[in-house]
C-alpha cells in the first residue's frame, strides 16, 4: 500500500520583517465553480496557482467591504478512515438590504458551488502570500444566511463553507503570478481588482 503521507521539507521559521497581522482587505470575489475551466499551478509550489481560466463572459461577483466586515477561515477536519480535509469558511457582510442586493444574495443561496479569492492583509515577503483562494476544488456553499431590524444595523450576514464529508484536500491555495520565481504583485492585483478578466496594456 502506497505511503501517503509526506516528509517535511524545510524548516518552519519565523521571519521577523513579516510579522503576522490579522484581517482581509475589503472586497473579496466570488466566482462559480463550474465557470473555472482551468486552472494553472506553480512547478515547484504545490499550494500556488499562478492563473485561473473563465468560461467566456462569466460573472463574477465584487463583495464590497468595510474594515473587517468579511472574514475567511479554514480548519483541519480530521478522518477516521480516509485521509484528513480542510474545511474553507468565508464570512460576508452585504450592507445595503436593497431588494437588488437580497435577489444577489437568494441567488447565492440557489444551491451552486462557489469559489471564493481575498486578498489578506498580511501579505508576506514579496507580497507573495497576498491572496487566497477559497473552495477551489470542492467549492463552498451558502450555510448561513441572516437578517434582523434590530441587529446589526439591519445588515445581511452571511456564511459560505465546505460541505460536511465534501472539504477540500489542502488549506487554501494561494493565488500570485510569477515571473523567474519573482512574485509579480501588482500584476495579480490588476487582475484581481479587474475581476480576473485580463489587463491588456493601451
Amino acid at each position: 500500500m502506497s505511503d501517503c503521507t509526506s516528509a517535511l521539507l524545510t524548516d518552519i521559521t519565523f521571519d521577523c520583517a513579516n510579522a503576522p497581522i490579522g484581517g482581509i482587505e475589503q472586497n473579496v470575489l466570488i466566482v462559480k465553480k463550474k465557470d473555472i475551466t482551468g486552472v494553472t499551478y506553480d512547478n515547484t509550489k504545490p499550494l500556488v496557482v499562478t492563473n485561473i481560466t473563465l468560461t467566456a463572459n462569466a460573472p463574477v461577483c465584487k463583495l464590497e467591504g468595510l474594515k473587517q466586515a468579511n472574514g475567511k477561515a479554514w480548519e483541519l477536519v480530521k478522518k477516521e478512515n480516509a485521509p484528513d480535509k480542510y474545511k474553507h469558511t468565508f464570512s460576508g457582510v452585504i450592507f445595503n438590504p436593497s431588494a437588488a442586493n437580497k435577489q444577489n444574495a437568494a441567488t447565492l443561496a440557489d444551491g451552486a458551488k462557489y469559489v471564493i479569492i481575498i486578498e489578506q492583509m498580511w501579505k508576506g515577503s514579496g507580497s507573495a502570500d497576498a491572496f487566497e483562494i477559497l473552495g477551489l476544488h470542492s467549492g463552498l456553499e451558502m450555510s448561513t444566511m441572516t437578517n434582523s431590524s434590530k441587529e446589526n444595523d439591519n445588515m445581511i450576514m452571511f456564511e459560505m463553507a465546505s460541505v460536511d464529508s465534501f472539504e477540500e484536500p489542502t488549506p487554501p491555495k494561494n493565488f500570485m503570478k510569477y515571473t523567474t520565481n519573482t512574485p509579480e504583485y501588482a500584476a495579480t492585483k490588476a487582475l484581481f481588482d479587474n475581476q480576473l478578466v485580463p489587463v491588456t496594456a493601451p
